[in-house]
């Protein structure tokens, strides 16, 4: 057989090996709630407490099952901080073209990340746990996690260019913010007396007193 042939054989076969559409989004659904299975196992033992078998268990699957949809745990933490980091990137970049004054708009920014703490996260310390990932898996979260910072960081930049906020270095303004929000991980526990949108507007309402320039009004509160 020649090259070419053997080239095209394995054409024919890759493209055999792809699913269709309907298999797709079925993997990607299973995916999803094996996703929120485990992040509740993480939220009830830990991350290091909880093994491959607890997920399955919980799921009804066996143990071969699970690993048809992920190779280990630590490819469920690295697509639980994807989905969490793109849920937040996404809302920054809703907020950034709605053209919100930057006050507003950090608002809306800051309830919706106390919200993805709790929905996404579950309100457990996975937000906090980097080192249980391998270096390629940290990467990929990272480089999501930092679109979502120069985000931040913009709205604040433009908050000071426009003299809403106080002449404050943007990057440190939002490492304070982000450090406050992703604590939450270490005290949130759910039924503790205040909603994940309580705690969001309350830290916005901290933070924008702290940014706003004297003169500045109140336009980011909501009616």
């Amino acid at each position: 057989m020649s090259r070419k042939e053997v080239a095209g054989t394995r054409g024919s076969a890759a493209r055999r090996r792809t699913p269709s559409a309907h298999v797709a989004t079925k993997r990607r659904v299973k995916r999803a709630r094996i996703l929120e299975s485990a992040v509740r196992s993480f939220a009830a033992k830990g991350f290091y407490g909880t093994s491959m078998d607890d997920i399955a268990e919980e799921l009804l699957l066996t143990r071969g099952s699970l690993y048809y949809y992920f190779r280990d745990k630590e490819e469920i933490l690295a697509l639980c901080h994807e989905t969490a980091n793109h849920a937040m990137l996404d809302v920054a970049e809703r907020v950034r073209a709605s053209a919100l004054p930057p006050d507003q708009a950090l608002r809306r920014i800051v309830v919706e990340h106390a919200r993805v703490m709790v929905d996404k996260f579950h309100g457990t310390a996975l937000a906090l746990q980097f080192d249980a990932l391998d270096a390629r898996r940290r990467a990929t979260v990272v480089s999501v996690r930092d679109a979502y910072e120069a985000s931040l960081r913009d709205v604040i930049a433009e908050g000071v260019a426009k003299r809403i906020f106080r002449p404050i270095d943007p990057k440190i303004s939002a490492f304070a913010i982000l450090g406050a929000l992703n604590w939450m991980a270490r005290w949130y526990r759910a039924g503790g007396g205040a909603s994940a949108d309580e705690i969001g507007e309350a830290f916005a309402s901290l933070f924008l007193d702290g940014l706003r320039a004297p003169s500045a009004g109140r336009p980011d509160l909501p009616p």
